[in-house]
């Protein structure tokens, strides 16, 4: 048998460009749905982790799955905004505790999520360095908006104008960066958090005499140079870049407008116990209430259906995939054995029996599906070595 196997390794590396190829092919039957069904599983897992930790979600009337997925995973915006009174009337309702969100901002392309210190509590987070919010201005950074962005405690962060064709817009404001969170896994890792106050800030409600940069004014040299002439600065207009809130003129930023009616995107509802739940729920159902509240975990069920769905098509194309390279191989040794007759033939005339033939060609086979294995498995370890990194921000 070690023979056998010795004239297949040797006939295999003699053409080996033919047999990367077959190695190719049968790898890529092998991962293809294997890679399909590991990246479906963690993706269900995730999404079904985050959904199952968070009870309910309160918001605007409108699509359901806009609101879940923009108050879970921070994507896309809610076709309405709800108001803070929402939030009020939940926590005065003693059912159940509210985290209002505001999320329609971006600061280098990560969203600004604008809460209170009761969603760092929700979530778990936790400082890994720094501290939290100590008055209005300052962030929390996620840990990869942390490690991509190479920001450290002291450091600022600007904020994106919403819409760069407004010139009449509010400015951007400059943040501190307070801390940088734990960790987790999670959307939370690329996401900015502010408080809802500095959230409203960036939205234009609350302002105040903020500190700013300023074009510095330039003397003229012909007039200076004139006897008896006295300097005379040109009067160019100061440039406003970016709003700042400083320990100077932080007791100057404020609000106008009823406080109840300031907007926000999402609330987290928490429920005290499943009684407190069932009569929240009642509650949204029996009124004509323009809000409404969704278990999370149904709708993101609904979404793992599609995504089933959409995977049993794939497995469905495996199959298929998987019939025609069985057909290509069996082809392949067909014509390999008929290109092979000379060599066939002289092994005959040295006293080879025919039953070495087939074991030599069943040799090669084994060596090619055992390679395509190893590689196929070498690819699932570093694929699954990778997947605690993958975002679903991504």
């Amino acid at each position: 048998m070690s023979g056998t196997f010795l004239l297949a390794r040797r006939h295999l590396w003699h053409h080996r460009w033919r047999s990367v190829v077959l190695v190719a092919c049968l790898t890529l039957t092998f991962l293809l749905p294997i890679g399909l069904r590991i990246f479906t599983s963690e993706f269900e897992a995730r999404l079904s982790a985050r959904a199952e930790t968070t009870p309910l979600v309160v918001g605007a009337a409108g699509s359901e799955f806009d609101l879940v997925l923009h108050a879970l995973y921070f994507k896309g915006q809610p076709s309405r905004e709800t108001t803070i009174s929402e939030a009020n009337r939940i926590s005065d309702g003693g059912l159940a505790q509210a985290i209002p969100m505001l999320v329609r901002f971006k600061a280098e392309g990560r969203p600004i999520v604008g809460t209170t210190a009761d969603y760092l509590s929700f979530r778990k987070l936790s400082i890994a360095n720094g501290h939290s919010w100590n008055c209005r201005g300052d962030c929390l950074v996620g840990a990869n908006v942390a490690e991509n962005l190479s920001l450290e405690p002291g450091d600022g962060l600007m904020t994106e104008p919403e819409n760069l064709f407004d010139l009449e817009g509010s400015l951007p404001l400059r943040m501190r960066v307070s801390g940088v969170l734990t960790e987790t896994s999670s959307p939370d890792d690329d996401a900015v958090f502010v408080d809802i106050d500095t959230a409203w800030i960036i939205a234009g409600i609350g302002h105040g005499h903020a500190s700013s940069k300023k074009r510095s004014p330039t003397k003229n040299a012909t007039d200076s140079e004139e006897p008896g002439g006295a300097d005379k600065p040109e009067h160019d207009p100061s440039v406003v870049e970016y709003t700042e809130i400083t320990k100077e003129n932080a007791d100057s930023f404020h609000f106008h407008g009823d406080r109840s009616s300031f907007p926000v995107t999402a609330i987290l509802a928490i429920p005290h116990d499943e009684e407190s739940e069932t009569l929240l729920i009642g509650r949204y159902l029996a009124d004509d209430d323009p809000a409404q509240i969704i278990r999370p975990v149904e709708v993101i069920d609904e979404l793992l259906e599609i995504v089933i769905r959409i995977r049993r098509f794939f497995e469905a194309t495996f199959v298929a995939m998987t019939a025609v390279t069985a057909a290509l191989i069996g082809l392949f040794i067909v014509l390999s054995v008929q290109l092979r007759q000379r060599e066939f033939a002289t092994m005959f005339r040295i006293g080879c029996a025919r039953f070495m033939i087939l074991r030599l060609v069943g040799s090669e086979l084994l060596i090619l599906f055992v390679l395509s294995g190893l590689v196929t498995a070498l690819v699932i370890v570093g694929f699954a070595v990778a997947m605690p990194n993958f975002s679903l921000q991504s």
